[in-house]
């Protein structure tokens, strides 16, 4: 496969990257240094073939449905589709999304991760009483007690939109089980509920933002030219079948559209404004991808987590991006993801990771912490 060329801006990184991996038919594997620097950059990530095929989304889908379980808990029958093997990572998706978001990533990456995506409360197919909490913190004390019910101890964790948010919060209540993080464009601080949402906002409280996702359903032009717009790059990445995969779920019964309001008007930052100080506490490797054209999180809020996480060791910003980038960019960050993956498991004795150089811009080094954060797993 071709891997394209991708700017990245305001960053210096040195990545190793195994590009390719064959089992059983002698060990080729390609390393890529890539290098990082300047104000628009241009990566060659590589220009090896591999003989792997990537899946198209009707491939994904059979095994994907198959794959989907339901894990016991308190909190309701929570889906979770797990695929892949090795250490655990945890995808966290956002509004008004399902686990399928991860599908990219839960298949790209089967080779060095079990990769567990969790359909939130009040999203997607997971089941749960008319009368749930679905605020933030509870979010997180059910996807550790999903996880506990699955017998998983320790796990790597990913998250976008308000499943970075959520993300934030259990690191907080439980950061010995977050082996590392990655954030991309999510509710951070107070930073949120979005202004640019808050349309969808006001149709939540009064009840009526299934009836727009309704309205959506039967008219992808419709959704196109208005939330897809503001999500994705390209519109038109939204097809009939994208968005029949997200709408219907949350359209199944009476509950399921009630907890779409609920889960929107319940949004609170004071949830994750409490928690700064675990944030300032937790030192494990941290990784911010961030989509520069997201209408709803500036990237200014990628560099707050910078200064607050000191595990941080690097800001990626993905210019013309937006929220949903772990689909539409999806290929750019399976890179990143696999490269803060394989470091993770190399043994590395104490010394700071390689996938930066140590280095930063003149005009970033008073947005970035001092140099020593950059040395620091």
């Amino acid at each position: 496969m071709l891997r394209n060329l991708f700017m990245l801006h305001n960053v210096i990184m040195l990545f190793e990257i195994d590009a390719c991996h064959f089992d059983n038919t002698g060990e080729i594997i390609m390393k890529l240094n890539v290098r990082l620097t300047g104000l628009w950059v241009f990566m060659v990530l590589s220009l090896f073939s591999c003989t792997a095929t990537v899946q198209t989304d009707e491939e994904r889908f059979g095994w994907w449905e198959a794959a989907r379980q339901y894990v016991e808990t308190d909190y309701g029958r929570i889906a979770v589709v797990q695929r892949g093997k090795g250490p655990v990572a945890v995808y966290l998706h956002g509004f008004p999304l399902n686990a399928w978001h991860w599908r990219h990533q839960l298949d790209e990456l089967a080779d060095i991760r079990r990769g567990i995506a969790i359909d939130l409360m009040g999203l997607g197919h997971t089941e749960i009483a008319a009368d749930q909490d679905l605020r933030f913190s509870t979010q997180a004390d059910m996807v550790l007690a999903t996880l506990d019910a699955m017998g998983v101890r320790e796990f790597d964790l990913i998250g976008n939109d308000s499943g970075g948010g959520i993300a934030q919060l259990i690191v907080a209540k439980a950061p010995k089980r977050v082996r590392s993080l990655v954030i991309s464009n999510a509710d951070v601080h107070d930073n949120w509920p979005p202004q640019a949402l808050s349309t969808v906002h006001d149709l939540a409280i009064n009840g009526q933002m299934d009836d727009v996702l309704q309205a959506y359903m039967h008219d992808v032009e419709s959704a196109r030219n208005g939330l897809a717009a503001l999500v994705y790059e390209d519109p038109q990445y939204l097809t009939e079948a994208l968005l029949a995969s997200y709408t219907e779920p949350l359209l199944r019964t009476a509950t399921s559209r009630e907890a779409v309001n609920r889960y929107i008007a319940s949004q609170d930052n004071s949830e994750t404004v409490a928690i700064k100080p675990q944030l300032e506490a937790y030192d494990r490797p941290t990784l911010i991808m961030w989509g520069t054209d997201d209408v709803f999180f500036d990237v200014e809020w990628a560099y707050w987590l910078q200064s607050t996480i000191p595990g941080t060791y690097a800001v990626v910003e993905m210019p013309g991006a937006r929220l949903f980038l772990s689909e539409e960019r999806a290929e750019d960050v399976n890179i990143l993801l696999r490269a803060h993956f394989e470091h993770l498991d190399v043994d590395r004795s104490g010394l700071g990771p390689e996938i930066i150089s140590g280095q930063a811009m003149p005009d970033l080094r008073a947005r970035q912490r001092p140099n020593d954060w950059m040395s620091r797993w």
